[in-house]
């Protein structure tokens, strides 16, 4: 891997301290977690049309996953499937039978009382709406649910849900005229009813807000994040709500992550209270693009982010974050990302044991052998204590249909 040719973060102070801290460093290595890959299934085994855009949660015993399913003649239909340990996956079941549109990029969280919430974007561009739903631990699904019905284009939901079971749901959206622009939506439950929808407040005016992500940490302070133009190129914007979402402000300058460079895809996890984990692609103006990686444990201001990955291919795209929390309050961190071009690349893993203070050791090719690397795209990670569970999508070596690949991993700590 080449060294990028930009610092965009880099401070006179933090790079004083990266010298004083480097004796500091050598003198006590940091060593990886030990990852090994297991083989990756593909789900549908055998499809006749594209199984694409996984999502996935792990109870620590069952692999729940959602994925897009074509028909064959006019639409994607959501279905949901699950195996126990190293059982087989069940017959998908459609999420959505009724559905009469595309139904795509589903995200998914498994509550506490082992009920899967789902949101997706239903219909086709310009003008899709976010529908929720959930299935119960008994297996039994509720009747999906639009949370938007506007002339507007929605896209880009995530759900997440705090530990008293308040679900919380954001989206990119479009504002009305006279003044329309993306920005991101929230809406809430109130005793498991949906509260209106609220426009997020931005941090550079008018300007277009797009890829958001949300947590919250062991206090349930809701963090949200995003993709916000600065009016040449992108920034991460962070906002913070103290009250259960009832209200929400810019913490510190209103940024995670600025600099010179576009930066785009944030995913976040919370930690204890105040603790937030943040990754995100970086793209240089001569195009290279690379994964970097950042922390707050005061629930504000963020260290100058750190360059996990870059490549050589034009690629690092697609990341995404998980968590666990360990009995002794540190967390393992794992983050996947695409490396290599729109059309796909392969599925790298980097991981951290001390909430994201070091990430050190080689990355983990998870796809390797098992599907082609110019097909695969769309990573998503679920954790227990030594498993990681990820899933994309991808051909199988030797080409064929695009289907759903899910890795059962064993990981163990240094």
């Amino acid at each position: 891997m080449k060294p990028y040719r930009w610092l965009a973060f880099a401070l006179c102070a933090s790079l004083l301290m990266s010298a004083c801290a480097q004796e500091a460093d050598e003198e006590e290595e940091v060593k990886p977690i030990e990852i090994t890959p297991g083989l990756a299934v593909a789900e549908p085994a055998t499809p006749a049309d594209p199984a694409v855009d996984p999502a996935v949660a792990y109870d620590g015993t069952r692999v729940h996953m959602v994925y897009s399913q074509w028909d064959g003649a006019s639409q994607y239909n959501l279905m949901y499937t699950q195996r126990i340990g190293a059982g087989n996956f069940t017959a998908p079941a459609s999420v959505f039978p009724a559905s009469a549109a595309d139904s795509r990029d589903a995200d998914i969280f498994l509550d506490g009382t082992g009920t899967l919430h789902m949101v997706w974007a239903e219909g086709t561009s310009p003008n899709r709406e976010i529908y929720y739903a959930t299935r119960n631990n008994g297996g039994t699904f509720t009747t999906p649910q639009p949370l938007t019905t506007t002339s507007e284009d929605e896209a880009n939901p995530r759900v997440h849900v705090d530990s008293t079971g308040r679900v919380h749901v954001i989206w990119q959206g479009s504002t009305p005229p006279p003044s329309p622009t993306s920005a991101i939506f929230y809406r809430r439950t109130q005793s498991t009813v949906f509260l209106s929808a609220v426009i997020l407040p931005k941090g550079s005016g008018n300007q277009p807000a797009e890829m958001p992500d949300l947590c919250t940490d062991r206090g349930d302070r809701i963090y949200v994040v995003w993709a916000e133009s600065n009016g040449t190129s992108r920034d991460i914007r962070m906002v913070r709500s103290d009250d259960n979402g009832q209200n929400f402000g810019g913490v510190g300058s209103g940024f995670a992550a600025t600099g010179s460079v576009d930066m785009t895809q944030p995913r976040v996890q919370g930690g204890l209270d105040g603790e937030v984990f943040l990754v995100f692609v970086g793209q240089a103006v001569n195009g290279d693009r690379a994964l970097f990686a950042t922390y707050t444990r005061t629930g504000g201001t963020f260290v100058d982010p750190g360059q996990l990955l870059t490549s050589e291919t034009g690629g690092i795209r697609d990341p995404e974050l998980a968590a666990f929390k360990r009995s002794d309050d540190n967390y393992t961190l794992m983050v996947a990302c695409n490396d290599g071009p729109v059309s796909g690349g392969n599925i790298l893993i980097k991981s951290s044991h001390d909430n994201a203070e070091n990430w050190p050791g080689d990355p983990i090719n998870l796809s390797q052998g098992n599907t082609q690397p110019s097909t695969n795209v769309t990573p998503v990670l679920a954790l227990d204590d030594n498993e990681l569970i990820a899933c994309w999508a991808g051909q199988p070596t030797g080409a064929g249909v695009v289907r759903t690949w899910t890795s059962a991993s064993d990981y163990t700590l240094p």
